[in-house]
């Protein structure tokens, strides 16, 4: 597998949009032709340059890794392996989604945040709002299993769903019963909800220093979601997201003024859901990410 800068080695026009099957690259700008490996094919007129050696242009090459069945960019040559950097991340996910290569892209979610990006991770990493913010969501997992473990590069999130029937979406004949998530250094969550066989993959984008995008990738059983994935999807679009969106909206508005300078953490040595030890840790790495650059 390979993967390129959507860039044409001529003038820097991007050369493809959207997702798709296609047998050669072609810009669009002068239709200089690439194949799938990145090499020059055809660049249109270049029988008239001189010294002109097409064997010698290639689309610049990105890494390319495939991790838990999922697809991962780095655009540093000089980093670590995403899998030798995230110790047992990938078992993890495995254990409690066996069935990830099977499952099939079937929806995906977009959003713009009005709040800087660590403010949208800090506010995915605890759930000591939950019971304040997301009463539909304490009442799809039972909140005395939930459990943070905070490793190097990740944390996970672990609960149980809950026993009684939950005004968040149906899980009905559930197969999954588990709610599993982890975070990802920097800006990844994947995540694995209660109900039939599924995946999401969230990604927190910055734009600005108070703005966010955020996309979700649903993968299930099939590529059609069913009617009970359907409703899983719209309680996160609906209910869930519009939640959170408000909350760190709120929290980005409350930093600008003088009132707010720093809080306290919330920690619960037992290590359960409603503790801001992730919080924490996330910040750690934040701070050391910033005297690492500092120095570089």
């Amino acid at each position: 597998m390979r993967g390129f800068y959507n860039v044409c080695r001529h003038r820097g026009h991007e050369l493809l949009k959207g997702d798709g099957n296609t047998r050669f690259i072609t810009c669009p700008y002068h239709a200089w032709v690439y194949n799938l490996d990145g090499s020059l094919r055809r660049a249109h007129r270049s029988e008239l340059v001189e010294n002109f050696r097409i064997n010698d242009i290639c689309l610049r090459q990105v890494r390319v890794e495939v991790f838990c069945h999922l697809v991962f960019v780095n655009l540093d040559p000089d980093a670590a392996p995403l899998a030798g950097q995230s110790g047992e991340l990938q078992n993890e996910v495995m254990a409690y989604a066996p069935d990830l290569a099977t499952l099939q892209h079937a929806h995906q979610l977009h959003y713009k945040v009005r709040a800087n990006w660590k403010v949208v991770v800090d506010n995915f990493l605890e759930c000591y709002h939950c019971p304040v913010a997301h009463r539909d969501f304490v009442s799809l997992v039972d909140m005395s299993t939930y459990k943070v473990t905070v490793h190097d590069r990740y944390s996970s999130h672990i609960a149980k769903a809950g026993q009684n029937s939950n005004s968040a979406y149906t899980v009905a004949g559930a197969s999954v019963t588990d709610h599993a998530v982890w975070h990802l250094w920097p800006n990844t969550a994947l995540l694995r909800y209660p109900g039939r066989g599924n995946f999401m993959v969230w990604r927190f984008i910055p734009v600005s220093a108070e703005e966010t995008i955020e996309e979700f990738d649903f993968f299930f059983e099939s590529a059609t979601p069913s009617e009970m994935e359907l409703q899983a999807i719209h309680y996160i679009d609906t209910v869930l997201q519009p939640e959170d969106i408000g909350l760190v909206e709120s929290v980005q508005r409350g930093m600008r003024t003088p009132a707010f300078e720093q809080g306290r953490y919330m920690v619960d040595p037992e290590g359960s859901g409603m503790s801001e030890h992730a919080v924490h840790a996330f910040h750690r790495q934040v701070l050391d990410a910033y005297r690492g650059a500092c120095v570089a």
